[in-house]
């Protein structure tokens, strides 16, 4: 009998869900050449070894956005992923009441159902990017920084996606610098070296400035969605928490 196939975003809460489970039997690659086009929630787990806790695993997540116009890839980036269940991702220590849990987050049953539904995104940071190529040669952003005095300084991003017709490399560098000279750079670059679920999730290596270093996992979701809307102001929910937190004072 011919196994029914899973729509792409289900196949991504399966694997989330997975990994609360323990591991199975590995999946099967997929077929190539991948297709990027759609939306992607990217799960990353680093180690930082010039940080106070060298040894400890850290987190950070994303969404990807690929959408084909015309002969280009726009690639939009939210770096700002919002879960209503905040379990394992986030603590309030002194100073900082949003300090990042020290571990290897996961999302749990509720945050991966939040996920299948289309994950929920802060606008604020979001950067869009259209890149130019072909999927046998390679993509890529403008090379060339926009600004051209000597006497200013610049800053210039660069994207690149490569190798999707075997094992994809997504690499952004971050530039500093102006008409004479490079002052600086900075990259990210995710090196993926499997392909799973008929190409609805991708797993791979991390690293950051050569410093950060880890692995990273992307799966399909639906399309992201917004905030949900709340009936209080800004300001009224921060006076709120205030007052919690003084409540909560010994």
């Amino acid at each position: 009998m011919t196994r029914p196939r899973l729509p792409a975003f289900a196949c991504g809460l399966s694997i989330a869900l997975a990994a609360i489970a323990g591991p199975g039997p590995a999946p099967a690659l997929a077929e190539l050449p991948l297709d990027l086009e759609g939306t992607w929630f990217v799960l990353i787990h680093y180690r930082d070894p010039a940080s106070a806790n060298p040894d400890a695993w850290r987190w950070r997540d994303r969404v990807w956005n690929f959408a084909r116009k015309g002969t280009r890839l726009q690639w939009t980036e939210y770096p700002l992923v919002i879960f209503a269940d905040t379990t394992g991702r986030f603590e309030k220590i002194a100073g900082n009441p949003r300090s990042r849990v020290l571990a290897a987050w996961e999302p749990n049953a509720s945050q991966a159902k939040t996920l299948a539904d289309g994950p929920r995104v802060n606008d604020r940071g979001a950067k869009t990017k259209t890149l130019r190529g072909s999927d046998a040669g390679g993509w890529h952003s403008t090379r060339r920084m926009a600004q051209v005095s000597a006497s200013v300084m610049g800053y210039h991003e660069q994207l690149s996606v490569t190798g999707l017709e075997g094992l994809p490399v997504l690499e952004r560098r971050d530039i500093v610098g102006n008409a004479l000279t490079n002052a600086g750079e900075g990259f990210i670059r995710y090196e993926v070296s499997e392909i799973r679920d008929d190409g609805a999730t991708l797993a791979g290596t991390y690293e950051r400035d050569g410093r950060h270093r880890g692995r990273f996992r992307a799966w399909r979701t639906p399309p992201v969605r917004s905030l949900l809307k709340k009936g209080r102001t800004p300001n009224q929910r921060a006076a709120e928490a205030m007052m919690g937190d003084e409540a909560a004072r010994p």
